[in-house]
Formats: structure tokens, C-alpha cells, sequence
């Protein structure tokens, strides 16, 4: 992948999906990449799966679902305000 900090920003700008597809392709990340680049994207959410065993191309778009629907945006002003990134003393 070309410059990481540079591809994390750029997709994070993203929408739709071609734009999502265009913004992998620019920037050269392969697949292998894509997952765990669009989790870094979304403040690296975590994600259970239940169901029968499934392949890195269900969990790849999956993934890009997930992106897509925007929701993890508000993990945005989460860490932009420090919530959730220190553990609590119980």
C-alpha cells in the first residue's frame, strides 16, 4: 500500500462504493490489506462473527458493508474527544 496515513484519509472521505473500489485501487491496497485498512478507518471496531465458518472474502465485504452504512463515524468525534482509548480502573 502506498502511504497508509495518506490512504486512511483519503477513504475516509468515501460514500458510495465505487468511490470506496476507486480509493483501494489508488492507493494500491490489496486485498490482504483492504480489511484491516477499512477497520483503521473506522477506529478499529470490534466485530464478532457466529455464524458457520466464512472466508476472508465474506469478512472483506462485510467490512466494506459496514464502512459503507457510515455509522462508525461517530467513532470519529469518540476519539477526537479521548472516549473509550483509556482503560477504567474498576
Amino acid at each position: 500500500m502506498k502511504n497508509r496515513e495518506a490512504a486512511i484519509a483519503a477513504i475516509r472521505t468515501c460514500k458510495t462504493r465505487e468511490a470506496l473500489e476507486d480509493m483501494l485501487a489508488k492507493f494500491e491496497v490489496s486485498e490482504e490489506e483492504a480489511i484491516s485498512c477499512l477497520e483503521e478507518c473506522m477506529y478499529k471496531p470490534k466485530t464478532y462473527f457466529s455464524a458457520k465458518p466464512i472466508t476472508t472474502e465474506d469478512v472483506l465485504e462485510f467490512t466494506k458493508q459496514v464502512f459503507l452504512t457510515g455509522t462508525w463515524q461517530l467513532n470519529t468525534y469518540y476519539d477526537k474527544m479521548g472516549i473509550g482509548t483509556e482503560e477504567k480502573n474498576v
